[in-house]
Order: C-alpha cells, then structure tokens, then sequence
C-alpha cells in the first residue's frame, strides 16, 4: 500500500537564484501512513505553513517530489488539484478569509455550491 504522503527532499524557494532568494522548504523529506496523525511544529518563520500549503495541493515544491496517496502531485493539472482540494483535503486556516458580504450560513456552504450540490442536499449532509 502506498503511503498517503511522501514528501522527498522537497524544496520551496522564493526567488530562486536571486540574491534576496528565500529558501521556505530545504529538502524536506517526510512520510505519512493513513490512519496517522501528524503535528507541524516550529518556530515562526521555519516554514510550517508553506509546508502546508505545498501539502495541501495550494502550493508545488521547486524542487523534489510530492506523492499523495502513490499519486506525484507534480504531474497534474491544476483542475486536477483543485479536485483534490476540493474533495480529498481540508485544513482550517489560521487566518482564515470569510466572505463579508455572506452570513455564516452562506460561508460554509461555499465549498457545496462549488461541488455543485443543490440547496436541498447541502442541508442533509
């Protein structure tokens, strides 16, 4: 079975080859089963949340490889990610960017009317 993520010497940089380069992941290697849980941790600045963002098909690594469940994340299509963040991942963000203009109700049933799901279903979920 394969693991559900692989993260191998995984880098994130932000200007790469500048002088002013910012290096937020440096070879990164990471394995996780399904079933685990896992805890980020780090001082701030140590590029937590640009792993998740990577993890979280937000973001692609500059350099190394990324497999969600056996699947090298490099490789697809940007449609493609965005079913996988719609339907297989989810993380709460810390700062998270409600819509003002919407009531709660209407915030959280975002992600359903982009799946495509009636105003009937969204209630029985």
């Amino acid at each position: 079975m394969a693991n559900l993520v692989e993260l191998k010497n995984v880098f994130k940089i932000y200007g790469e080859g500048l002088e002013s380069e910012v290096r937020a992941l440096d070879g990164v290697s990471l394995t996780i089963q399904r079933g685990e849980f896992v805890a980020v941790v780090g001082q701030s600045g140590s590029g937590k949340s640009t792993m998740m963002n990577v993890l979280g098909c937000l973001d692609i690594p500059t350099r190394g490889d990324y497999f969600l469940d056996g699947t090298d994340v490099r490789e697809l299509t940007d449609k493609e990610l965005s079913l996988i963040r719609n339907k297989e991942i989810g993380f709460i963000f810390q700062q998270y960017n409600l819509i003002q203009s919407l009531t709660v109700l209407e915030n959280v049933e975002l992600p359903l009317i982009y799946q495509g799901i009636g105003a009937d279903d969204r209630y029985d979920l």
